[in-house]
C-alpha cells in the first residue's frame, strides 16, 4: 500500500498548492465518505476515518471536482462551465456511471423495509376493517382517535413516551386501551415508519441525480481508469479529454498530468 499512500499525499500537497486544506483521517466528514466545505476564499476536503487507504483516492478527486465546481458555480447547480451542452447520450452515460456505483444493498435494503411495511400496514389495517367496515388506512379514524384516553393519545405520534417514570410504548398490552386501539395504534408507528423510508429514499434518488453528483463521479472513473472510463462514457470522455486538453479548466489540466506521472 506504500504506493498508494505516495499517490494520495502527492495529490493532497497538490490540492494544498491551490488553498485547499485537506484533512485525512481525522473525523468522520460528516457522516459521509468526504465532504468538501467552501466558504469565501477558505477551502476544506474532509476524507473520513473510517474509508480504508484503497478508498481514499477517488474520494479526494469526487470532492476535489465540488471544488472546481464550486469556483464556477457556487449553487453546484449547471455543469456549463465545463460542457457547454450535454447531448442526450452524454447525459445517459453520466446516469449509467453513477448506477453502476450506487451501492446496491443499500439501496436495497430501503426498498426491502418499505415492501414489508406496507405489506404490514395492510395487514394491520384488515383487522381494523373488520370492527370498522368503512375504515380507510389513508385517512385514519377520529372515532377511534377520540376514544382514546391519555397517555395513550400520545402515541398517536410518537412510538414510545415516558410519564410520571412510567413506560409507554406502541404494541405494548395495555387494560385500557381494547385490541382495535392497539392496532391502530400499530398502524399509526407502520405510517410514521414508512414515512421515514419514503424520505431517504427520495433524499437517496436526489442526492445520486444532482448534476455535481454525476459529474464527479465520471470525474473519479476518468482520472483514475481512463480505459473504463471510455468503455462506460465514450462520447463523455472524448468531450472532457478535449477540455483538458485545451486548458479550460487548468485545474482539471494540472491534475491530469500529474495522475498520468504517478
Amino acid at each position: 500500500m506504500a504506493g498508494e499512500r505516495d499517490r494520495i499525499l502527492k495529490i493532497k500537497k497538490f490540492l494544498n498548492t491551490l488553498g485547499i486544506d485537506v484533512n485525512i483521517g481525522r473525523t468522520k466528514a460528516r457522516g459521509n465518505k468526504g465532504i468538501f466545505i467552501g466558504r469565501q476564499n477558505s477551502f476544506r476536503i474532509d476524507i473520513s476515518k473510517d474509508l480504508p487507504e484503497e478508498k481514499i483516492l477517488p474520494v479526494i478527486i469526487h470532492e476535489f471536482v465540488h471544488y472546481v465546481h464550486y469556483l464556477h458555480d457556487k449553487k453546484l447547480k449547471s455543469l456549463n462551465f465545463v460542457f457547454e451542452e450535454i447531448t442526450e447520450a452524454e447525459e445517459e452515460e453520466l446516469i449509467n456511471i453513477t448506477v453502476r456505483e450506487i451501492p446496491k444493498d443499500f439501496a436495497s435494503s430501503l426498498y426491502l423495509q418499505k415492501e414489508k411495511l406496507r405489506a404490514e400496514i395492510k395487514t394491520i389495517s384488515g383487522f381494523i376493517k373488520s370492527e370498522y367496515p368503512d375504515f380507510k388506512s389513508s385517512k385514519g379514524d377520529k372515532a377511534l382517535e377520540k376514544n382514546l384516553g391519555l397517555p395513550f393519545r400520545y402515541l398517536l405520534k410518537y412510538d414510545r413516551i415516558k410519564i410520571f417514570n412510567k413506560i409507554y410504548s406502541v404494541g405494548d398490552v395495555y387494560e385500557n386501551i381494547s385490541e382495535v386501539q392497539r392496532n391502530y395504534l400499530l398502524l399509526k408507528s407502520k405510517q410514521r415508519a414508512l414515512a421515514r423510508i419514503n424520505s431517504k429514499i427520495n433524499r437517496l434518488n436526489k442526492y445520486y441525480n444532482t448534476p455535481s453528483e454525476l459529474f464527479a463521479r465520471f470525474c473519479e472513473l476518468y482520472f483514475l481508469n481512463k480505459e473504463k472510463s471510455y468503455e462506460l462514457a465514450p462520447n463523455l470522455s472524448s468531450e472532457f479529454c478535449r477540455v483538458i486538453e485545451s486548458g479550460k479548466i487548468q485545474e482539471f489540466s494540472d491534475l491530469d498530468k500529474l495522475i498520468s506521472k504517478i
